[in-house]
């Protein structure tokens, strides 16, 4: 979203049973889900889904937010994407995205020594980097010691990253969650927070505004 504050609070929701990945922060319900509120009000909502098969893990993504001023649409953005893991080696992704009309997809397939991208946005390349390239999905703690790809633009960067300490975050049902804060700096500017099992907690960046997405728990 255009110049925005964002924060983010998540969970997982139900048990689908079969869904958690030996060595990866799969949780157990199969699914993450948040909801998506700017200056309190909402909307929008923002999920994941695992599935396993054998030592393969897909996780879809979608995300659909709509910002009104006046009831009018203002802002719209929606993301699909698939991502593709074995074991626990990230091997695929698949993204489209619409930014209020602006479309662009990101491919990235491996090859030997890194990926293949294919960007709507940065082209196509061929990175193999020393550090592994993971999506920038945020639910695999990971993440922050890789290099990390883009899912709307298709570029990637090092992740410079500190960690504060750890926070209470709010969830949607009026609860509250435990979890470890990190600062990403670099060409990311963004602050992300993991609990005690390492399950992807919350999301803070700034842009223009102000947005908060909260934990949908079951």
């Amino acid at each position: 979203m255009n110049r925005r504050t964002f924060a983010l609070g998540l969970a997982a929701a139900g048990v689908a049973g079969g869904a958690r990945a030996a060595g990866l922060p799969v949780p157990p319900s199969g699914r993450i889900g948040f909801r998506v509120l700017r200056n309190g009000v909402p909307i929008g909502e923002h999920h994941l889904k695992f599935t396993q098969d054998g030592a393969a893990l897909n996780v879809e993504i979608n995300a659909d937010l709509v910002v009104k001023v006046l009831g009018v649409p203002v802002f719209h953005y929606t993301l699909q994407a698939l991502e593709r893991w074995e074991g626990q080696s990230f091997v695929g992704l698949d993204s489209q995205v619409n930014h209020n009309g602006a479309r662009y997809e990101v491919h990235a397939a491996p090859v030997a020594g890194g990926f293949a991208v294919r960007s709507t946005k940065a082209g196509d390349y061929v990175y193999t980097g020393q550090r592994p390239m993971m999506p920038l999905t945020y639910w695999n703690k990971a993440m922050l010691e890789a290099e990390i790809l883009n899912v709307e633009t298709g570029r990637h960067y090092p992740a410079i990253v500190n960690s504060p300490g750890w926070n209470y975050l709010p969830t949607a049902e009026g609860g509250q969650i435990v979890a470890q804060r990190f600062d990403v700096t670099g060409k990311l500017h963004l602050s992300v927070w993991y609990d005690q099992t390492s399950q992807w907690a919350g999301l803070a960046f700034s842009v223009d505004g102000h947005e908060t997405f909260e934990k949908i728990t079951a």
